[in-house]
């Protein structure tokens, strides 16, 4: 096949055509952020910083808290990507390491009260936030479930629904 012809990819969208792309990629952007999912993720984001600045020991903070950072950085990103692909399998891959991220933050207050080197209280205000979000989470999972089945085929046969 080739592409020669002009007139084989044409995406031009008329007036009222545009305009109900742009109605519905608002409405799509509104759900993602009003959606639980996503409010939880930023308030894990804002309650990890809060944490991350209580830790005592700069070093322990610049290393430590870096980690604690990328995890808490990399949930709402995925959580966003997740929405925007609106695809049952993409979702799902993107929850696998949604959840990754919130198990890695939830176990790290275990070691951070251990070693008692942040605020308790921001510790526990943690353990709290992952608590919340695993709730919602297990929620927005539910959802994801209930999406249309689609012709995708994951290749590496982790994500299958069940027939």
């Amino acid at each position: 096949m080739t592409w020669d012809n002009d007139d084989d990819f044409n995406f031009e969208m008329s007036d009222e055509e545009n305009e109900e792309y742009e109605r519905e990629e608002k409405k799509k952007e509104e759900y993602r952020m009003n959606h639980p999912i996503t409010k939880q993720g930023e308030e894990v984001y804002r309650t990890v910083r809060a944490l991350v600045e209580s830790i005592s020991d700069e070093g322990a903070r610049n290393s430590y808290g870096s980690i604690l950072m990328e995890s808490a950085m990399i949930i709402p990103a995925k959580i966003a990507g997740a929405f925007g692909s609106e695809s049952w399998l993409l979702m799902m891959q993107n929850a696998a390491i949604i959840r990754s991220h919130a198990e890695y933050l939830l176990t790290a207050t275990s070691g951070m009260k251990y070693e008692e080197m942040a605020d308790l209280r921001y510790v526990q205000l943690m353990r709290e936030e992952m608590t919340r979000f695993r709730t919602v989470f297990v929620e927005w999972v539910k959802e994801i479930h209930q999406m249309e089945e689609e012709e995708y085929v994951d290749e590496w046969g982790l994500f299958i629904r069940k027939a």
